[in-house]
């Protein structure tokens, strides 16, 4: 069996990140929360019929 998940990075295998950008930007969320983006995901739920979420609301419901 692998190694894989069980081996411990040295100080050289880890490579860390550090940025003082969002990572979400207002932009983002406003081209999300767009009518053409919402209606299109609407649709798509629709086309898939969509299964209910944890509340069971069905989209017919909604």
């Amino acid at each position: 069996m692998s190694d894989l998940n069980t081996r411990i990075p040295s100080g050289n295998d880890v490579t860390q990140h550090f940025s003082l950008q969002p990572s979400f930007s207002e932009n983002l969320f406003e081209r999300t929360l767009q009518r053409e983006n919402i209606q299109a995901a609407w649709k798509r739920v629709r086309a898939n019929k969509g299964a209910a979420g944890i509340d069971g609301m069905t989209i017919e419901t909604l």
